[in-house]
């Protein structure tokens, strides 16, 4: 492989917020810091929540039955992998990002679906590490069932609330580890 296809994978991880890029010296992971993950949880809130209230008020039948179908598959698999309980599964991780995914799909705007991608994708190293640090002490499965049933149920303060507690957790959970 030549120099030029890295550097630009390179350029889009840096466009992205997930690299870093520094002059002569190269190119190294984002650190991860509390007021990042701060000011992260909380844009991410203030668009999903947007977001949520749109597919809310948009969404059809159809809609609600993605955000059930969603949540069906998601519960169908173990959150750790079968193989190796430290390690991810990685098709709950892919169940789980098409269950957020499916909640805000009819908000009717492609850039705040695109922009919210980038914000998940900026949290998700956030989340994993506290997949390892929780140890399963939280039942993300309720909660997951807690925001699609207000949802579907047309009740937007509520699944907002949700949706809301559900990323603050994570976040207060780290700040609280790294605190000590």
């Amino acid at each position: 492989m030549s120099v030029s296809p890295v550097r630009e994978a390179l350029a889009r991880l840096v466009a992205t917020g997930l690299v870093t890029a520094e002059h002569n010296l190269g190119y190294r992971v984002a650190p991860l810091s509390a007021d990042d993950l701060k000011d992260l949880v909380d844009t991410r809130v203030r668009e999903e929540a947007w977001a949520l209230r749109q597919s809310i008020g948009n969404g059809d039948e159809m809609w609600e039955g993605r955000v059930l179908a969603s949540l069906h598959v998601l519960e169908r698999l173990p959150r750790e992998n079968p193989d190796d309980q430290t390690l991810y599964n990685e098709a709950w991780e892919k169940r789980h990002s098409d269950f957020h995914h499916a909640l805000i799909s009819e908000c009717g705007s492609k850039l705040t679906l695109a922009f919210c991608e980038n914000l998940r994708d900026l949290n998700d190293r956030y989340r994993r590490l506290s997949l390892v640090l929780e140890g399963g002490a939280r039942n993300a499965a309720t909660e997951h069932r807690a925001i699609a049933v207000a949802a579907i149920e047309r009740d937007a303060p509520r699944a907002i609330e949700a949706l809301s507690s559900h990323y603050l957790a994570t976040a207060q959970y780290l700040l609280e580890t790294y605190a000590e």
